[in-house]
């Protein structure tokens, strides 16, 4: 009878129904019954039952206390898990039953990495060693995971390399270890060991490709990724969804996103894939298509996770589509109970780039728990919208608070301090970046130079510059453009050439630096052949920052019909600040007709702005125009238009003091 009541479990029948048919028929008796009924409870989360179960049980073998703690530990209940293990134990040394064998050490050892506690592993590894079962592939295997998910490297590796037989089980579980590690050393020891893995004739599972596809995470990188995929390909691998995720997340980090609309076409979509091919769409600019994923996600209503909504922020990050932001931020207050830390910090990003630094600050101030990642991101917020002030404020406060410094937060405070041209409180940044070893940082680098060289000290930007290793472009602009800003033309254009020969490419700022550098010098020759290299050369689109340098470089040498023919050609509108050039060389020339010209455009353009009016009446003044002047001045009053009254950074030296006493607090 217990045989079919055993059948009638395996083919789908509750558990409940089973036990009590058992109960009435008597066969309760049968351990081998039980067994199964156990195993049938704990296949769903019904702990309760099955210990009942347990406890009433007339007879025990090595399997039921072999399920009860494999079931105890996947459910995460560590204390239990050894409550019970300890009753076995005791069960056996009074010969009740056999001692532990794999299958029961293996199921602890797994419970202790659900769990994530070292010690109680350190423990299960003893009772591994103590009972004999140390040589065999799955407890090997379970221990080395143990050890992985805790955190311990080189306590993981040890257990593998003593392993007398290795599955594929703890190769995987070695190779997740390594890459899940931060160091990028590690991941070159991931590659080896999968290298050797085939070798050894260990053939891979999907877990293990979707392993070793994490190292793959830079678009330096991306060859090596497509050898692998390669590889699981040729071994007749089945890419299911989840192997399909995972190499659409390494080609969307890599950056081959022709890869990742194959993929997209030919594997099973979940809620997980959709995830990814979002991510990856948003990680690469592009933003038609993560939105076109979303949105077929809510039409064929796949469960949106925190992480799908951050990739959308980054979206509207990307597009600085500021209705969009808020459109996602209220979509998630709507369908999550509660915003996680990642999705917060996302938001406050999103609304900074976008230039609602008060939305940002209103998500900030209202976050329950804060990262330094949270700090960072309004920080980082303030510099890009240009708030110097609330940057260095910010900063001493984080101090206050004993925070950290990641290399963003120094790069943002010393953004702030190029702006201000705050060298005093810049030096004790430069002081802090060089005491946390961070100095040597290429975003750090180039915020030192862009630092010393707007605050006219060119040589010291020099100096780091020379001493960097890894020179990218922002490096080499900042140079250009400090040498160009403070009188040293020549050498901008020299730097230029020595960037050609270094074999770095130029972007807009290199040309905007280049352009004003020409203008200064008057070699409107070499500026004109400059533009024009933007486009036939580089192909780069001139933006209006080197159409305004164009029209200074015509203006100041006085050829002001070639700068109106230049204006006249422009395929875009003139803005103010070309008009503003204009008017300036209008005033170094004493060319009254023209100045008005440009006055009028400027005027039509901000009507508030009283500028106009004021060169205007320079020029008219300084060609012994004297009606013109009163009736200029009359205007002026007429339009009731105020000169913005003067400020200065006075103050910088009191709040780089106070910068310094908040460090002092913040090491105190």
């Amino acid at each position: 009878m217990h045989d079919n009541l055993a059948a009638l479990l395996r083919s789908g029948r509750r558990a409940q129904s089973i036990h009590g048919a058992a109960i009435k028929l008597g066969c309760i008796a049968s351990t081998f019954l039980c067994n199964n009924i156990l195993v049938a409870y704990l296949r769903h989360p019904v702990p309760v039952d099955a210990r009942r179960l347990f406890d009433e049980m007339p007879r025990r073998n090595l399997v039921s206390w072999s399920v009860l703690i494999s079931a105890s530990a996947r459910l995460g209940a560590l204390e239990e898990t050894f409550a019970i293990f300890s009753d076995m134990l005791r069960g056996a040394d009074r010969g009740s039953w056999d001692r532990p064998d794999s299958f029961v050490l293996g199921g602890l050892a797994a419970g202790c990495a659900h769990a994530r506690d070292i010690a109680a592993g350190v423990q299960a590894h003893a009772c591994v060693v103590k009972f004999g079962v140390d040589e065999d592939a799955s407890v090997a295997a379970a221990l080395v995971d143990m050890y992985a998910k805790c955190g311990r490297v080189d306590s993981s590796w040890r257990a593998f390399t003593l392993a007398p037989q290795r599955s594929v089980v703890s190769w995987t579980s070695m190779i997740a270890c390594l890459v899940n590690h931060s160091s990028s050393g590690y991941h070159d020891t991931a590659l080896v060991l999968f290298k050797k893995m085939l070798v050894l004739k260990v053939w891979p599972t999907n877990a293990t490709f979707s392993c070793i596809l994490k190292v793959f995470d830079v678009p330096e990188l991306l060859p090596a990724g497509m050898q692998v995929h390669g590889c699981l390909l040729k071994m007749g691998t089945e890419v299911d969804t989840a192997l399909g995720s995972a190499l659409m997340t390494m080609y969307g980090r890599c950056g081959g996103v022709d890869e990742i609309a194959r993929l997209a076409c030919r594997i099973r979509h979940d809620s997980f894939s959709r995830t990814s091919l979002l991510g990856a769409y948003a990680r690469n600019g592009y933003n038609v298509q993560a939105v076109g994923v979303f949105r077929e996600m809510i039409a064929e209503n796949v469960a949106i996770d925190q992480a799908a909504m951050t990739s959308l922020l980054q979206v509207c990050s990307s597009m600085g589509h500021l209705t969009m932001a808020r459109e996602v931020h209220c979509y998630a207050l709507k369908t999550f109970f509660k915003l996680d830390t990642v999705l917060l910090n996302a938001t406050v990003t999103v609304y900074s780039r976008c230039g609602d630094i008060t939305g940002a600050e209103t998500v900030f101030n209202l976050m329950g728990k804060k990262d330094i990642i949270s700090w960072t991101a309004l920080l980082t917020g303030y510099a890009q919208n240009g708030l110097a002030q609330e940057v260095l404020l910010f900063f001493r406060e984080m101090l206050r608070r004993g925070l950290g410094s990641a290399v963003f937060c120094i790069t943002g405070v010393l953004r702030a301090c190029s702006t201000t041209t705050n060298l005093a409180a810049g030096l004790q940044i430069h002081s802090r970046a060089l005491k946390l070893g961070i100095d040597d940082d290429t975003s750090v680098e180039n915020a030192l130079v862009t630092l010393y060289a707007s605050c006219g000290s060119v040589q010291i930007a020099w100096k780091i510059f020379n001493s960097m290793s890894n020179r990218g472009i922002i490096s080499w602009n900042s140079l250009i453009t400090s040498f160009s800003q403070h009188g040293n033309e020549v050498a901008a254009i020299q730097l230029f050439d020595m960037m050609q020969e270094a074999g770095v490419c130029p972007d807009d700022f290199t040309f905007a630096g280049l352009l004003s550098s020409c203008s200064r010098m008057g070699h409107v020759t070499q500026g004109c052949v400059y533009f024009k290299q933007m486009k036939e050369k580089y192909n780069l689109e001139p933006k209006m920052v080197h159409y305004t340098c164009m029209v200074d470089l015509f203006a100041r040498a006085g050829r002001f019909s070639d700068a109106m023919d230049f204006i006249d050609a422009m395929p875009c509108e003139p803005d103010q600040i070309v008009w503003e050039a204009l008017l300036a060389s209008c005033k170094v020339h004493g060319n009254a007709e023209l100045g008005r010209i440009a006055a009028r455009k400027i005027l039509e353009i901000r009507p508030e702005d009283p500028s106009p009016y004021i060169i205007l009446s320079s020029i008219h003044a300084s060609v012994d125009m004297w009606d013109e002047k009163a009736w200029n001045r009359t205007m002026f009053d007429t339009q009731r238009a105020r000169k913005d009254a003067g400020s200065s950074w006075i103050g910088a030296q009191e709040l780089s003091e106070n910068i310094f006493d908040a460090y002092q607090v913040g090491v105190t």
